[in-house]
Parts: structure tokens; C-alpha cells; sequence
């Protein structure tokens, strides 16, 4: 229903009152960049490296997409007169949460105790170990 609703209001022929016409236009500013990013974000993310496999067509492509992005966000987006001074907030923001949040995470992992180091492998248990890596590296041990 929801999507039904966006979309006649997005592919409407009739001319729309005020309230709604600023709507329709801040979703054709907003849905260019936005989606473009989303496809380029999807594509860094999946060429990212797993197990030590990078998947480079993936990777280039999406942070190529990802700079188109901000290139139609900046054209298709007015930006206010007083930008500079929302950007220089809105960083000192993002830097004062990330670091409350690293000083977070520093916090709880010094208040978890550390535990007692695990004890050494039987020859049965270490038999049994060398013989599942070898089986899985291919140097099979018979």
C-alpha cells in the first residue's frame, strides 16, 4: 500500500498543492543519490575481503558508484546558506560519538576478567587435531 502511495505520488501527471509538492520534490532530491549509494554500498560490501578473497570488479565498481553518489547528492540537493556551519557541527558530533564509544568499549572490556588459559592438549587430543588439519590440508596421514 505504502509503495502503491509513493509511487503515484512520484509518476503523478496532475498538478499537486504546496505541501505535497515540496514532498515530491524533496523525494526527486533525495531518491537519486540515495539509491545509487545503496547499489554502490551493496557492491563494496560483497567485494569486500572474506577469508582473504577480494572480489576487485565488485570493490572498484562500488566505491566508483559510491563518489557518483555523492556527485548527484550535491546536484540534485540545494544546499543552505548556512552549510559550513551545519557540517562543522554535524562532524564535531560524529567525532564526539565515536569517541564515547571507543572510551565505551575500552570501559567494558576492562571491567570483564580474564580467564584462566585453557589446558594443554592430551597426545590423544593432539593426534586427533593433526589429523583433521592434515586431512583438510591435503597431506593426508595414513
Amino acid at each position: 500500500m505504502v509503495l502503491v502511495a509513493i509511487s503515484l505520488l512520484v509518476f503523478n501527471n496532475f498538478s499537486i498543492e504546496n505541501p505535497e509538492k515540496e514532498l515530491l520534490e524533496s523525494l526527486h532530491g533525495f531518491a537519486p543519490w540515495f539509491f545509487v549509494c545503496s547499489l554502490g554500498c551493496y557492491l563494496v560490501l560483497s567485494g569486500s575481503p572474506i577469508y582473504w578473497k577480494v572480489q576487485f570488479p565488485q570493490l572498484i565498481s562500488g566505491w566508483i558508484i559510491i563518489l557518483v553518489s555523492f556527485y548527484l547528492y550535491f546536484e540534485f540537493n540545494e544546499l543552505p546558506g548556512n552549510f559550513l556551519v551545519g557540517a562543522i557541527f554535524t562532524s564535531l558530533g560524529a567525532i564526539l560519538s565515536l569517541f564515547l564509544f571507543i572510551l565505551l568499549v575500552r570501559f567494558v572490556e576492562n571491567r570483564i576478567p580474564l580467564e584462566d588459559s585453557a589446558p594443554e592438549l592430551t597426545e590423544e587430543e593432539m593426534d586427533f587435531v593433526t589429523k583433521i588439519i592434515s586431512i583438510n590440508i591435503g597431506v593426508d596421514e595414513k
